[in-house]
């Protein structure tokens, strides 16, 4: 393949000590999830940098990587700065924001190609969103290592997009994926190649995100009655999330009287399907027990006000917002799609319910708000799996080694050692 060289070829080279100083052995990154050895330059790629869990991983990465051996530049395709942008383009070596031309970018992304130049990166690192044409653009910039991060899909993934992922794959030197199922997925579906392929699990900050009492006053600021039970969830307001089989089964709940206190829900972010939503919501009468705040500045503070966090999505890869939630010691009610069962783990598959089953989720709702003791144990064993399991130093020292050209067999083996 001409251009970026495959994984084989790379390691090919390694054997014949023919490789860049950031990939030597003796610049493995620490356990810790610092950033060690000789400077090594990462630029990101995101569609937009405005707000989402995907966002916020990259925006984690910068904020731990500033001052480190990583020096970590973004480029954003939207044209618009966007509000994780704004906050995090302080700890960047650079931020470049471009407004590619559509249809054309996808066959001469020349405003990418000439944004790479400008951050000179040794790697570049792209994120589900820009696959296509951020990777012609790598190959064009003469970029020698390209990673790219797949947060999730399976949903809606039409036979064209699948044959572009396929010719992006070609110039990719390692794919990843953020769950084992998504690795399998691409795997057999995408057919590429293994060697290509790992899975780095996402990873939050469990001392920001940890257990604790909300702001006063943020109950009061949502009108939320002191006695309601409140369910929560954070995310984008766009169709695959699902939002409104979310407000259905908070309505199906409220109707059957069983619980002793009123139930509010509560729905953080921004999206095409605000308008939806809140037409749903008057639809069904509960303009009292629905609250559409927008995105939050503080998702910490939204987290330790919910009783409950859920999610009804049609497809997840590895949720941000539920990791974040149960860092926070909240307990879940998930359906089963992406990883969303193994992240919450055996020990309570029963707070996860099947994929579309609003009867299965209200009554689970329903005990996980009625039943303290449930409830309790529930958020104790949650936080306890993201904290062993899920931890942002975890993940930024496994995309480290990558970076420095550590392979992914490797890398697994280092993981389970």
């Amino acid at each position: 393949m001409e251009g970026v060289p495959t994984l084989t070829r790379f390691l090919a080279r390694t054997q014949q000590g023919v490789l860049p100083r950031a990939a030597e052995s003796s610049d493995r990154p620490g356990a810790d999830g610092k950033a060690s050895g000789p400077p090594i330059r990462v630029t990101h790629i995101v569609f937009d940098w405005d707000g989402g869990g995907m966002e916020g991983l990259v925006a984690a990465m910068a904020q731990r990587l500033a001052g480190t051996s990583v020096r970590m530049s973004v480029i954003t395709l939207s044209g618009r700065e966007g509000r994780v942008g704004a906050a995090t383009r302080r700890y960047l070596d650079r931020y470049e924001v471009i407004r590619p031309i559509p249809g054309v970018s996808m066959l001469f992304p020349l405003a990418l190609m000439r944004a790479l130049r400008v951050t000179r990166p040794d790697v570049v690192h792209l994120h589900s969103g820009s696959w296509y044409k951020s990777s012609l653009a790598a190959k064009w910039a003469g970029v020698r290592r390209v990673i790219y991060t797949e947060h999730g899909r399976e949903h809606d993934d039409p036979p064209a997009a699948r044959w572009l992922d396929r010719r992006a794959a070609e110039r990719t030197d390692v794919v990843v994926a953020v769950s084992n199922r998504l690795c399998k997925y691409l795997g057999t579906v995408l057919d590429i190649d293994p060697s290509q392929l790992c899975t780095i699990d996402n990873g939050v900050d469990t001392v920001r995100f940890s257990p604790g009492a909300p702001p006063p006053g943020l109950r009061k600021s949502l009108d939320i009655p002191a006695d309601a039970h409140v369910v929560g969830s954070i995310g984008r307001l766009e169709p695959v999330k699902a939002y409104d089989r979310l407000i259905d089964a908070v309505g199906q709940l409220r109707a059957t009287g069983k619980l002793d206190r009123p139930v509010v829900l509560v729905i953080c972010g921004g999206g095409s399907q605000r308008t939806a939503l809140e037409t749903r919501v008057q639809q069904l009468g509960l303009r009292d027990a629905v609250r559409l705040p927008g995105w939050s500045d503080e998702p910490t503070a939204m987290y330790r006000l919910f009783d409950v966090f859920a999610l009804t999505s049609l497809s997840e890869g590895a949720s941000v917002s539920l990791l974040e939630s149960m860092a926070c010691g909240i307990p879940p009610v998930v359906m089963d799609v992406g990883s969303n069962a193994s992240i919450v783990g055996p020990e309570l598959k029963d707070q996860v319910v099947p994929s579309g089953g609003i009867s299965a989720f209200v009554h689970v709702l329903g005990e996980t708000c009625g039943l303290p003791a449930r409830s309790r144990r529930a958020g104790t064993l949650v936080r306890r799996r993201v904290v062993e399991h899920y931890g942002l130093e975890k993940m930024i020292a496994a995309y480290e080694r990558l970076y420095r050209g550590w392979p992914p067999t490797s890398m697994r083996e280092q993981e389970a050692s």
